[in-house]
């Protein structure tokens, strides 16, 4: 059965999948979405002039729907003239960098070609435009074609080629993304922000990006912020959030607990620092393991530990 094309948002596939993998797969199911990043962020011939109707959900009717949720994989068709590409996304999440994302994104478009050629042998196979998205702190050093991780030993006529397009977010400077402007734009300019101090002062740069995006768009970033930052928001809440106010009103809550978090956090490793000392100067005294630990709340583990490094000058 063909999926249904969708503007909005896009059931979870089977395999569980990271609260990050679900909240971008779940905001790339919107064409309008994805029309944005193709316009605003892939400087390619092809990708310039294109209107969101050119932009749509790629029809499974030759592709398993295992291989459509494998990953976080989002496809779309793209109409160009009279020629239609695929666009395949591939959108990284890791926090270090994976040198095996060429060889991996090569093999999911084998995987797609293969599987066009068991439902369909008329005309050629279509042009797959391979893009990853890639949001980690780290800098991306990956090759960004496949032959340049295979040895050179046999002529290179014999070794696969395939390039990437990549979007690393960390490399976006901020005044681009606030010339650029839209919610793919406010997406990552939140991403880049790593500590609650830099998500303070982004509400209202955010607020300036999302100023020209409809109800409809609003809601969908809102709820990427919910499943993003994992907080108890209810469905109701974001529904009824149909103007950049309720807007700024959610964003301001999601950075307020985050630095109520940090405070609770920072107060929490206060006190394991002070049931440490507590639990040094005891056993300096001769207390046994088990007496520290009932006193102090520390695991036997940690005070045996904490005794071995006092007894060797360590501490």
């Amino acid at each position: 059965m063909a999926e249904k094309e969708s503007d909005e948002g896009g059931g979870a596939g089977a395999r569980q999948r990271r609260p990050h993998d679900s909240a971008y797969k779940y905001l790339f199911s919107s064409r309008r979405v994805v029309h944005q990043f193709l316009t605003r962020f892939i400087d390619v011939e092809f990708t310039r002039g294109l209107t969101p109707d050119d932009v749509r959900r790629f029809e499974s009717s030759f592709v398993s729907d295992e291989f459509l949720s494998r990953e976080s994989d989002v496809i779309y068709t793209i109409r160009t003239g009279a020629r239609e590409v695929y666009l395949y996304v591939l959108i990284e999440f890791q926090s270090t960098v994976d040198k095996a994302i060429p060889v991996r994104m090569l093999h999911y478009i084998c995987g797609l070609y293969d599987q066009l050629l068991r439902g369909s042998s008329a005309g050629l196979l279509p042009a797959v435009f391979p893009v990853l998205l890639y949001n980690g702190g780290e800098r991306w050093t990956v090759p960004g074609n496949v032959r340049d991780l295979i040895d050179g030993s046999i002529p290179s006529r014999y070794i696969p080629s395939f390039e990437y397009y990549p979007v690393i977010e960390h490399d976006i400077p901020d005044e681009t993304l606030e010339r650029v402007r839209g919610l793919v734009a406010a997406v990552v300019y939140l991403e880049k922000r790593r500590d609650a101090a830099s998500l303070v002062g982004a509400v209202d740069a955010v607020i300036g990006m999302l100023a020209e995006e409809r109800p409809e768009e609003l809601r969908l970033f809102t709820t990427w912020l919910n499943r993003m930052f994992r907080h108890a928001f209810s469905g109701g809440e974001i529904e009824r959030i149909r103007d950049l106010r309720g807007v700024r009103s959610m964003l301001s809550e999601v950075v307020d607990q985050i630095i109520e978090r940090g405070k609770e956090e920072g107060l929490e490793q206060g006190l394991r620092q002070n049931a440490r000392e507590t639990a040094r100067r005891m056993l300096a005294r001769g207390y046994a393991i088990d007496e520290v630990a009932e006193v102090t709340g520390l695991e036997a583990s940690e005070v045996r530990l904490l005794a071995k490094n006092l007894h060797s000058g360590r501490e």
